[in-house]
């Protein structure tokens, strides 16, 4: 059951759970819980944009790819030398050299990002939860 009223949103648990089945969760002030899923959208485009760029050799000095870098450099500081990157350098000219970079430490980052989320949606619905009357 999904009801839309004045700030708030109902939803009904159809998983397993140790709560009764008619338990229902009312969230009065769900910008909260929207926001950590905006959060992690943006963190998550950051860092697929980052992974991608790196891939494909994108130039650096490019203004999309140094915002791009740029912040998500925020984001991947707690994975920094967490594995050794694989670079693929392809010497096209002398004055320009194309390097491609696998950078696992951004699919790390990108897992880690979303369970923290995850874990923060959870617990905004736990403490928001109330019982239903019968």
């Amino acid at each position: 059951m999904l009801s839309f009223g004045p700030m708030q949103e109902k939803v009904e648990i159809q998983e397993a759970s140790p709560q009764p089945a008619n338990y229902e969760i009312a969230i009065h002030d769900h910008r909260v819980y929207r926001m950590v899923h905006y959060a992690l959208g943006i963190a998550e485009v950051l860092l697929v944009f980052r992974f991608f760029l790196l891939l494909l050799g994108a130039n650096p000095a490019s203004g999309f790819a140094r915002v791009v870098y740029t912040l998500s450099a925020v984001l991947m500081f707690p994975f920094s030398g967490l594995f050794n990157v694989a670079r693929i350098e392809d010497a096209t000219t002398a004055e320009n050299t194309i390097q491609s970079v696998f950078d696992p430490t951004i699919v790390v980052a990108l897992i880690v990002y979303a369970v923290i989320a995850w874990f923060a949606a959870r617990l905004i619905l736990i403490i928001r939860s109330t019982p239903t009357k019968d």
